[in-house]
């Protein structure tokens, strides 16, 4: 007692040792993000062009250094986000070391050249997402929400390790450039092995149909994990394909099965959001339709297309998320529509009209052919123009509607730019631009899209009960995983 009394002062001193730390290592995290983030955008600025640096195991290119940037700026506007987020929060220091491990992760695997090295990555971004996922330790629905993604994690990257040994041991190398040097000599037995392989890996970490249960119970994980999450880490699928694209390349009816996947996620997941009522919930069957879009571009072989896309949509989900809290607080304002619905089919047309056909005009996917998978893309522009002007005109006047067009079509050249662009700076990088011959099975998908569409535009699917239920049940996470509160050692509190 007597030297508690007399040593006051010292305690009170490693109080406020222990307090700072826990105060000083986010912000020092966020810092290390932010240098990490600098030195990629220098690399792509000054270096893109030379040589890929290689170093133990490490292969440093236009693809690596691209996605790098995209990772590093996505993680960096996150981790400032959570400083204010999560102060105060128990377990902060434990939140900013796994999500600051996880960019780390990330980046390694960007730039991993060795099968070891790769597969080891991609299972430890598994294992730290899924920790994240849980990461309110007492709560029994984050920890089931937690064990579902750890579990389908593990598969993919038994999935992926298979796939990655079968192939260096057909190639003779380890080196994941030198597989990709050797892909035209592997057997195509050999070949449709390991892409089965990638396909249930990239498959499963984008949550794709049908491994999007865990993408949906993910909704426990913190914001700030949430928009990581949305915006970087269920890419991984996208850039795992683009890795590996001369071994696509070589086996074309695996990217028409490719495209096939992406597009029935593409979409069960746009008409799946359309009937939930939970904002984050609507967020990630949004992603799940993006990722199907973004699998859409690999199988019709623009997979630079489909890096440019991953990054925007990081962006974009990444904002999202992040103001979805805001979303929750304000109230919902139901208006009638402010013109009737012939005015704004007309105007959905026009403006998927004029979207897409800027897109065509600055991208030049036209100049493969008017019966090509670029004209497939165009399209899919097309319908993604439409519908963004159909939704716009639930609130919107006439005059605003009237003036959607031309604002699309601004927009459709805009994409089209960053899709050139992307194209560009991704050039050095083998099997990123292989346009593929066109299907029935991208005619079938193109017909199935569009006539969703138009059921969505004349509100069908408003007026079928069998086809909403559908829809909610088919969309709902497992129910071990679901619930509107959450037991604190403090008591319990409504979760939003």
């Amino acid at each position: 007692m007597f030297w508690h009394l007399r040593n006051d002062r010292p305690l009170d001193g490693l109080a406020q040792f222990v307090q700072g730390s826990s105060v000083r290592m986010p912000v020092f995290v966020t810092a290390l993000v932010w240098i990490a983030c600098a030195f990629a955008l220098a690399g792509v600025t000054l270096g893109l062009r030379g040589a890929p640096l290689e170093l133990a195991g490490l292969r440093i290119d236009a693809l690596s250094l691209t996605l790098a940037v995209a990772a590093t700026l996505v993680s960096g506007i996150v981790h400032l986000f959570a400083l204010r987020y999560m102060a105060g929060e128990r377990g902060q220091a434990r939140f900013f070391g796994r999500l600051g491990l996880l960019t780390l992760v990330v980046l390694l695997l960007l730039a991993a050249d060795h099968v070891v090295l790769f597969a080891a990555a991609w299972i430890a971004m598994g294992l730290l997402l899924a920790s994240l996922i849980g990461h309110i330790r007492d709560w029994p629905q984050a920890r089931a929400a937690a064990g579902r993604a750890r579990a389908l994690f593990l598969l993919g990257g038994a999935a992926l390790s298979l796939g990655l040994v079968v192939l260096a041991r057909a190639a003779g190398t380890g080196s994941i450039h030198g597989i990709l040097g050797n892909a035209g000599a592997i057997p195509a037995g050999t070949l449709w092995f390991a892409v089965a392989c990638f396909a249930l890996a990239a498959m499963i970490q984008c949550g794709l149909v049908p491994f999007h249960s865990w993408l949906m119970a993910s909704m426990t994980a913190p914001t700030p994990v949430s928009a990581f999450m949305h915006a970087g880490l269920v890419n991984a699928g996208g850039i795992l394909l683009a890795r590996f694209a001369p071994v696509f390349d070589a086996l074309p009816t695996a990217m028409t099965l490719v495209f096939a996947i992406g597009a029935v996620s593409v979409l069960l997941a746009a008409l799946a959001q359309l009937v939930q009522s939970d904002v984050k919930r609507g967020l990630a069957a949004s992603t799940v339709a993006q990722m199907g879009f973004m699998l859409v571009q690999c199988g019709l072989g623009f997979f630079a297309a489909a890096m440019a896309h991953l990054a925007l949509h990081g962006l974009y989900k990444a904002s999202l998320f992040l103001g979805a809290g805001s979303a929750v607080v304000t109230p919902l304002k139901c208006r009638a529509p402010r013109v009737s619905t012939g005015a704004a089919g007309v105007a959905a047309v026009a403006a998927g009209g004029a979207g897409g056909g800027a897109f065509a005009l600055v991208s030049g996917k036209l100049d493969y052919g008017l019966f090509t998978t670029g004209a497939v893309l165009v399209i899919f522009a097309g319908v993604a123009a439409a519908q963004a002007a159909l939704a716009f005109a639930r609130t919107a006047s006439a005059p605003a509607l009237a003036a959607t067009p031309p604002v699309l079509a601004g927009v459709g050249a805009l994409y089209g730019l960053l899709v050139v662009g992307a194209e560009a700076l991704l050039a050095p990088v083998p099997g990123l631009s292989q346009p593929q011959p066109l299907t029935a099975v991208h005619l079938l998908a193109l017909l199935a899209i569009l006539g969703a569409w138009g059921a969505v535009a004349a509100g069908l699917h408003t007026r079928s009960r069998w086809l909403y239920a559908r829809l909610l049940t088919w969309s709902q996470p497992p129910a071990a995983t679901v619930s509107d509160r959450k037991s604190l050692n403090a008591g319990s509190v409504t979760h939003a």
